[in-house]
């Protein structure tokens, strides 16, 4: 090795030092022998020898010493290293004495300081000042973190607090349910709640007691670590659906404080150990006790609930809750909440205080304590509950009163499904709920809609009056002159002004309406004071569609003025236009030419209009009693030049004063000489009856009924939109303010829409709900389907119409019946002003009127065989994408070889496919 090796010793230095002395004393050794060898050859060789023996004698003389000097140099680098290593271990020890004295001396120093400061303070009668005892406490965690405690644990070691009197306060929780009457109060919350219903399902908590439970209903058991539903041997479909859906609420939002991960069904037809659990929750130990079989109708116990809801709202200057009668005796829709007010629903056994998001802190205060006092008011069962429920933060008990509540955990939740929910993209008719009747109630403005033309609502033909209140200026409008036209076969000619008025139901007339509109009675610049001119073109019930398309073209032939073209059908003349007869107008039956020869024989007229104005008469086509009735007033003619006014017993002073001038008004311009002469129902003489066909005959009068008709009739086509089920209400365009129309439909507004269609007729002391019939052809002259989806969908639509109906015949307690078209009763058609018996296409062999609950009796069927769910369209109530959950249980469990609910925790897709193999799907 060189000397310049830094190669570290693997051993003690010391020890490598004496090898190495070792092995250079052997090298010296070497050297010796070596000399002795070349003396001994110098006495004995030859000179030569000896010559070249002392050069090479040198040669080694020169090397030793060259190894000597090399050795010597690497000796003493090695030693000089050696030292410096040792120097440097020596100073490391003595840096980390002299650490040690410096950390003790300065502990020494902190406990002499704090002695002297605890002595100072005993002396002086003080405790140790806190500043002192951290530092204390400090010093000793430091020492028992040395000995391997945790932080947590010497905090632990060192607290002085005395946690034996230390009261904890209890947090805000549900109330807990209490037991049957006279028992405490249980340690955990346990609530009860029972599903029974048809029509409309509710959730009710009932008492956690073994009797409370009945075999024809579903049951929800809620603790704080478990979940049952109890489903009863003779419960229905629907209330095991109902269970499940609520049961999935709980577990995902974990309400009611429990901690469930699943619900536990259990079938009282299936005896478990689980449903032993279940039956010692419910304080029951007898395995005796049966559950009551007792049977009470489910629709009498939603009616019984539905009128035991009683609705308050919080007044904010009296801090106390006041009934409102139009939210109670009701169930409500969740748009009747309003988010800046506070409610107290109470429900009976149960009482909750609403509070919206945006209610009033103040007011929020004061409202548990009135609702307090609404709680203690009645004798309550010992189970009741008192709750607070904040908006947004509701459950499901709550949830489930209200029909509509929006379903806020589906938007969220992702990885729990409802098994029974239909898919999405398909729609889910069983998720639609009836129209809200309170906005079917709702008065209609008392303003109609006018005739608006050139930008300008003309009103009633009149003008409007000035309405500061909502901003309206009124002005007036001038009828400056009237021309009419005939429309003949393929032209057109002008009709005599002196039959201006006189229409025929199978002509088609052009007429032009010329008025000035003025502002505060004057005539104004060039915009508002101008003359103005619009053409009607007005088509008979009779015309063909050829006549009524010619009327349309030759209209445009006729208007050079480029004025505004109006299309007007017979009966349904907007009150502008009748204004321009001022009474005069008379719609014959048939064309002119049929006229001639009946113009002095016997007609029947039935008189329309509200204002007098506006009155108008329309020829019926036969003289039968059965065209009477006893709301309105009709005009009959005789061929002895005399025309009676018949009133009918129901009918209004403004109705037989618009009768009586517009027959007075006929009389002396189109039959001159002719008396009117005023007749009342029930007043009749011989000769009257003896002007119709067949004499006095029975016809549906009203002269037996003492009830008051000082209303209106109303009616409502329901029709299903964007997944929503609406209504529309006619409209009578001439209905006028502060007085009731008594026939303003007609059986065109019935007959004319597309079929099937669905109406409910509100007739004041009855409700209606006409159905349709299916059209064989389509408009086009297409077949079209009865059978599939159509059908389908048709049902269901009925069967919320039914639903409706039904809400809004409670509102006055009056009853609902059921009626098709074709097989409409005496009764139901006098609620029209004529009707027509021979329209075309409706079938003849419709069923005829039934109450509604025969009707709804039909959606309520639970069970059918294979046969009868394998029939298209499917039975009437069912859901056709549910169709094997109305198997019974036994032929379930035969053809899927599982029970319902197993099956409905399969995939879609292999409920599905099970279910083709039964035409099911």
């Amino acid at each position: 090795r060189g000397p310049t090796s830094r190669r570290a010793p693997t051993s003690n230095p010391v020890k490598n030092l004496g090898q190495r002395q070792d092995v250079s004393k052997d090298c010296r050794s070497t050297a010796q022998r070596t000399t002795m060898t070349d003396e001994f050859i110098s006495d004995y060789l030859k000179p030569e020898i000896r010559v070249t023996a002392s050069i090479q004698n040198h040669k080694l003389k020169a090397e030793e010493n060259h190894v000597d000097n090399r050795l010597s140099a690497t000796d003493d680098n090695r030693k000089s290293t050696t030292d410096n290593r040792i120097a440097t271990t020596d100073n490391r020890k003595a840096t980390t004495d002299n650490r040690k004295l410096t950390t003790d001396d300065r502990k020494l120093t902190t406990d002499n300081h704090v002695n002297n400061n605890i002595k100072s303070e005993e002396f002086s009668g003080l405790t140790p000042s806190p500043k002192f005892q951290r530092t204390n406490s400090l010093r000793d965690s430091k020492r028992k973190t040395e000995k391997g405690l945790s932080k947590e644990a010497v905090d632990a070691l060192q607290a002085t607090e005395d946690y034996t009197k230390v009261t904890l306060k209890t947090g805000h929780s549900q109330k807990a349910v209490k037991e049957v009457e006279g028992g405490k109060e249980q340690t955990q919350d346990t609530l009860l709640l029972q599903i029974k219903g048809k029509l409309s399902m509710q959730t009710r908590l009932v008492a956690t007691h073994f009797s409370s439970l009945n075999a024809h209903d579903t049951y929800i058991l809620v603790t704080s670590s478990h979940l049952y539903q109890f489903n009863g041997a003779n419960t229905t479909v629907m209330k095991k659906s109902k269970g499940t859906e609520i049961c999935n609420a709980i577990t995902m939002a974990k309400e009611f404080k429990c901690m469930a991960d699943r619900a536990t069904i259990l079938e009282q037809s299936r005896g478990s150990y689980m449903l032993k659990q279940f039956y010692q929750l419910l304080n029951t130990n007898s395995e005796n006790d049966q559950v009551s079989e007792k049977l009470l109708d489910d629709e009498e116990f939603e009616q019984e609930m539905i009128r035991e809801n009683i609705c308050y709202k919080l007044n904010a200057e009296t801090d106390s809750f006041e009934l409102m009668e139009e939210l109670s005796a009701r169930r409500l829709k969740h748009s009747r909440l309003r988010d800046n007010e506070i409610y107290c629903f109470d429900y009976g056994p149960e009482v909750y205080v609403w509070i919206g998001k945006n209610a009033d802190k103040s007011a929020r205060r004061n409202a548990m304590v009135a609702g307090r006092q609404i709680f203690d008011a009645k004798q309550r069962p010992s189970w009741g509950v008192f709750e607070r429920v904040a908006g947004g933060l509701e459950h499901s008990l709550f949830r489930e009163k209200f029909k509509d509540w929006p379903d806020v955990n589906a938007k969220n939740v992702l990885a729990v499904k409802n098994p029974c929910a239909p898919k999405k993209d398909k729609i889910s008719y069983a998720q639609m709920e009836p129209c809200d009747v309170h906005e079917m109630r709702r008065p209609l403005p008392e303003k109609p809609p006018g005739l608006v033309l050139e930008m300008t609502d003309v009103g009633r033909g009149t003008g409007l009056p000035t309405d500061l209140s909502q901003d309206i200026f009124g002005h007036d409008v001038e009828t400056t002159g009237v021309e009419m036209w005939r429309i003949t076969d393929n032209s057109y000619e002008e009709y005599p002004k002196e039959k201006y008025g006189e229409f025929y139901s199978g002509e088609s007339f052009i007429i032009r309406w010329a008025y000035r509109v003025m502002q505060g009675g004057r005539k104004q610049d060039h915009e508002t004071g101008r003359d103005r001119a619009a053409f009607f073109f007005w088509q008979g019930s009779d015309c063909s569609i050829k006549e009524k398309g010619k009327s349309a073209f030759l209209t445009v032939r006729v208007d050079s003025e480029r004025a505004p073209q109006i299309p007007l059908t017979q009966a349904h003349e907007p009150p502008a236009f009748l204004q321009i007869f001022q009474g005069g107008m008379v719609t014959y039956s048939g064309k002119i030419s049929d006229q001639k020869e009946q113009k002095h024989s016997e007609r029947l007229f039935l008189h329309r209009g509200e204002l007098e104005c506006e009155s108008n008469l329309i020829q019926l086509p036969e003289i039968s009693p059965l065209s009477l009735r006893s709301r309105g007033c009709f005009v009959l003619q005789d061929g002895t030049h005399r025309l009676y006014v018949w009133s009918g017993c129901k009918s209004s002073r403004h109705t037989v004063a618009g009768a009586v001038c517009a027959a007075r008004t006929l009389a002396d311009s189109k039959l001159r000489g002719t008396r009117v002469c005023e007749v009342e129902e029930g007043k009749e003489s011989k000769e009257f009856w003896s002007l119709f066909t067949g004499g006095k005959q029975p016809y549906p009068s009203l002269l037996q009924d003492t009830r008051s008709y000082n209303q209106s009739i109303r009616l409502y086509n329901l029709y299903e939109e964007q997944k929503e089920f609406k209504f529309l209400e006619k409209e009578y365009s001439c209905r006028a303010p502060e007085v009731t129309a008594p026939y303003p439909f007609l059986q065109s507004d019935l007959y004319e829409n597309d079929q099937p269609a669905l109406f409910i007729l509100d007739a004041i002391f009855k409700v209606y709900v006409w159905v349709g019939w299916w059209p064989s052809q389509s408009h086009d002259g297409e077949a079209m389907a009865h059978t599939g989806s159509a059908v389908t969908d048709f049902t269901e639509r009925y069967r919320l119409s039914l639903h409706t109906a039904q809400e809004y015949a409670a509102e006055d307690g009056c009853e609902v019946e059921v009626v098709r078209a074709g097989a409409e009763p005496d009764e139901f058609r006098s609620l029209f002003p004529w009707w027509n018996l021979l329209w075309e296409g409706v079938p003849t062999d419709q069923p005829g009127p039934s109450p509604l609950a025969v009707e709804l009796r039909k959606f309520l069927k639970t069970e059918y065989t294979l046969e009868e769910l394998q029939e298209r369209p499917v039975p009437l109530g069912c859901d056709p994408l549910r169709l094997e959950q109305y198997l019974p249980p036994s032929d379930f469990m035969a053809m899927f070889s599982m029970a319902k609910e197993e099956f409905l925790l399969l995939q879609p897709w292999k409920q599905t496919k099970e279910k083709k193999k039964y035409g099911l799907f």
